[in-house]
């Protein structure tokens, strides 16, 4: 069996699993698919990161988005928008000229940043000029690790659920749709990731699927309270493993 980019056979079950995991979670709090696969994936396989993620993101972003479109503020999410267009170049042009040790430590810091952003209870006033620069940070962190969330999720921190969940992924469809115009636009885009995401979709929709009645008995706190400890203690270990 040849399997895209080289992988084992134990790591492509490895991954279904963490994007099963992922896209679970997504499913219940509106964030924490990339968060959870991308720092473990980038130590796989860098070529994963941001391609594979952000072509299995996009279905899962736009399922959370149609389940409650009628929540969001569309006046508020504009800001946002325009500014994950600024980021996206951006992230790209880092992207393009990092090496992959490199781009694993800026992984592990974007995911340590949202774990201690979400530890921390960090908080942005929102208005047009905060959601503009929390966009520009979404599209520089969804290009480089496919992690786009945590700007835009300390704008949204304190709103409910209904409207937190559909906002974010409204703006991850955006914004995903971006990073992978520009990934295809500068040939970083490869046959080998098209492959993997046909591969590994059907895990996506399954997770998101069954994400309310795996996770009936425990509550969105405990869940998002676990995935602040993972985006701590998973984005120092791939810092700390690739300082040396």
């Amino acid at each position: 069996m040849n399997i895209p980019f080289d992988l084992t056979l134990f790591e492509v079950i490895f991954i279904a699993l963490l994007l099963f995991i992922g896209s679970a979670v997504q499913g219940v709090l509106g964030f924490g698919f990339a968060v959870i696969a991308s720092p473990i994936i980038v130590q796989i396989e860098p070529n994963l990161v941001p391609q594979l993620l952000s072509l299995l993101g996009l279905p899962l972003a736009l399922r959370v988005f149609y389940r409650e479109k009628g929540e969001v503020d569309l006046s508020k999410v504009r800001p946002l928008i325009l500014g994950r267009l600024i980021g996206g170049p951006l992230g790209l042009l880092l992207l393009l000229n990092l090496s992959e040790k490199y781009l694993s430590i800026s992984v592990g810091l974007i995911v340590f940043i949202a774990g201690a952003g979400s530890f921390f209870g960090w908080e942005i006033n929102r208005n047009n000029l905060n959601s503009f620069f929390a966009g520009t940070f979404s599209g520089i962190f969804g290009m480089i690790a496919a992690i786009g969330g945590p700007p835009v999720a300390l704008l949204y921190r304190n709103t409910k659920s209904q409207e937190f969940r559909p906002s974010l992924n409204s703006v991850f469809s955006i914004g995903i749709l971006i990073t992978l115009s520009l990934l295809v636009f500068s040939g970083n885009l490869f046959l080998d990731h098209l492959l993997l995401f046909l591969l590994f979709l059907p895990v996506v929709l399954i997770g998101i699927r069954v994400s309310s009645s795996l996770f009936s008995k425990a509550s969105d706190h405990f869940i998002s309270q676990s995935v602040t400890y993972f985006s701590i203690i998973s984005g120092l270990y791939v810092i700390l493993r690739n300082i040396n």
